[in-house]
């Protein structure tokens, strides 16, 4: 069977489920007033949120990003529209609207039998998701205590169980938690995670109490995955190349380079990274085949490599070997590159594409080539973006799936193979985290840490255990507590509880489980831990973990940047 293996995908990093803590930050005007509509945890920048706007956090302040963060993703609006209230205590029931906010307000199955939380208390909701979740029973079987206040001992028990109870590697260091402590366990997980250091290298501290300052500095850190003194580093595996933003929001790329898509000036293959000339302030990368964008901090976005079919958006067609500015495009939150096509989030709610567009995948009615953004008709509310091979989908903020172009293998859902030059609902998907796109298939994270695919299956990347095509979205066999998801040609892998697990074509060991077996079940990634993010390409797979990236999978044009052209079966 041959494969065309001329695409690849942005990768989708939305942490869906690893998200909570317990430890700073009352909710979204917890107590006084509604809040606004979340926004999306994962439409947040980690490393780069819009200001907050609140008169009580400087700017130098140490929570001041994650504040920010917090308020972009929906999860608080502050105590005023100008005030954060940085130093009041946290208690339970704004820790249960923390959590529940930062896991996309999921719907509890039924109430909650606690005597002191009323149906109409503005935590009701949060608190019976929290219970069902098994994230707390109360502090006894038919009271909830809401006005308690949280201490760092419950903040580390919360956090560690709703991230699914993983093992720490080994014990903490800290002399006032003894190892047979409740939150023993957990606290060495927060540690080893790098949520916290604890109040100094030998004292955690358990008993005081959390601000909310500290709350979302917690949530930040355990949301975004990141490290204790650095952002998490976003990583973009394309064609046979690979991008990386480096905490300095410079890029550095490696691979093949004969269109210029490593944006060093040459057209010389690197096998180890290589700094992008004259790109600073970058938010978010993506790669395409033969190109690569850069997200900029302002809303705006540069482009190198090939252009041939106008995917550079710079209203020509000429290839560029440094990066050059996406014309007109402002406001953008999030970019996406597919094979020769790039699609950009705008901060309203809406998309624009530019680049080649055959069944009309640039989602403007057309099938015409577009050399500069244009926008996607009709789409509004849209909370992420992916381009696939020749289709591109979008994520609603009601957590539905909308998609367009190519539809040859079922790719965008509509139990037909017809294409769609507009965005089309796909029928019967709801509550859905994340979303990526493959060449010819897709794959949804849902709210619940499953996932579902459809399209293509050529090899079993959809991961129902056969290889027959799908043109309805298909649970994904066995896949459980599933953080992050992202497709390459014709391999799919997610994360789940720090590591990751993989599927589907496997002749280069892109599946990274020592061999180069096709699976169609998820398969674990040899001895990979502490993962933070994943991004599928064309035949190779690379992650982040808390302080180093990893790639496995094909190397001829040293796209795993470890300095040799030679294949890898694991990370």
């Amino acid at each position: 069977m041959t494969f065309n293996r001329s695409r690849v995908l942005m990768f989708m990093v939305l942490l869906v489920g690893t998200l909570a803590a317990v430890g700073s930050g009352s909710p979204a005007s917890a107590a006084p007033g509604a809040p606004a509509a979340p926004q999306g945890v994962g439409d947040a920048s980690c490393s780069a949120p819009a200001p907050h706007g609140f008169s009580d956090v400087p700017t130098n302040y140490f929570a001041n990003t994650a504040i920010a963060w917090l308020v972009e993703a929906g999860i608080t609006t502050g105590t005023t529209p100008t005030t954060f209230s940085p130093n009041n205590q946290v208690t339970r029931a704004e820790m249960a609207v923390f959590l529940h906010r930062n896991a996309g307000e999921p719907a509890p199955a039924g109430p909650h039998n606690f005597t002191d939380v009323p149906t109409d208390y503005f935590a009701n909701t949060a608190i019976a998701w929290l219970v069902e979740a098994g994230i707390t029973t109360g502090t006894t079987p038919t009271t909830f205590s809401p006005n308690d206040q949280v201490n760092r001992a419950q903040m580390a028990v919360f956090l560690h169980r709703n991230a699914g109870e993983p093992a720490p590697a080994g014990p903490h260091n800290f002399t006032d938690v003894p190892t047979n402590y409740f939150a023993n366990t957990a606290i060495a997980w927060l540690v080893e995670a790098g949520i916290t250091t604890g109040t100094t290298p030998t004292t955690f501290s358990p008993n005081d109490q959390v601000n909310r300052a500290q709350m979302a500095v917690f949530l930040w850190r355990n949301t975004c995955a990141r490290g204790l003194d650095s952002p998490t580093l976003s990583l973009a595996a394309g064609g046979r190349h690979t991008c990386a933003v480096r905490d300095d929001a410079t890029v550095d790329c490696w691979g093949w380079n004969t269109s210029g898509e490593l944006g060093d000036g040459t057209t010389t293959q690197r096998n180890t990274p290589t700094p992008v000339i004259g790109l600073t302030d970058v938010t978010a990368i993506t790669t395409g085949d033969h190109h690569s964008c850069a997200l900029i901090s302002n809303g705006t976005a540069k482009c190198w490599g090939t252009n041939a079919d106008g995917e550079l958006g710079d209203g020509t067609t000429t290839q560029r070997l440094t990066p050059t500015a996406v014309t007109g495009l402002t406001n953008a939150t999030a970019i996406t590159a597919g094979t020769n096509h790039t699609c950009a989030l705008i901060n309203n709610g809406t998309a624009k594409c530019w680049g080649w567009n055959d069944s009309g995948r640039l989602g403007d009615g057309t099938t015409t080539k577009r050399l500069t953004p244009t926008a996607v008709t009709g789409l509004t509310n849209a909370t992420a973006i992916t381009a696939g091979g020749t289709h591109t989908c979008a994520l609603l903020a009601n957590r539905t799936v909308t998609c367009w172009g190519n539809n040859a293998y079922g790719q965008i859902a509509q139990n037909t193979n017809v294409p769609r030059r507009t965005p089309t609902l796909v029928a019967g998907l709801s509550n859905v985290a994340a979303i990526t796109a493959g060449d010819t298939h897709t794959c949804a994270l849902t709210v619940g840490r499953t996932a579902t695919c459809w399209g293509g299956n050529f090899a079993g990347e959809l991961g129902d255990g056969t290889t027959t095509q799908r043109n309805v979205p298909t649970a994904v066999t066995g896949l459980t507590n599933a953080t992050a998801i992202t497709a390459g040609d014709y391999h799919t892998c997610a994360t789940t509880n720090g590591t990751a697990k993989c599927w589907g074509w496997n002749d280069s060991g892109q599946l990274g489980d020592g061999t180069t077996t096709q699976r169609t079940v998820p398969t674990a990634v040899t001895g990979l831990t502490e993962v933070t993010a994943i991004t599928a390409g064309t035949s190779h797979t690379c992650a982040t973990t808390i302080d180093t990236a990893k790639c496995w999978g094909r190397n001829s044009e040293g796209q795993l940047g470890n300095g040799t052209t030679n294949d890898r079966t694991t990370p």
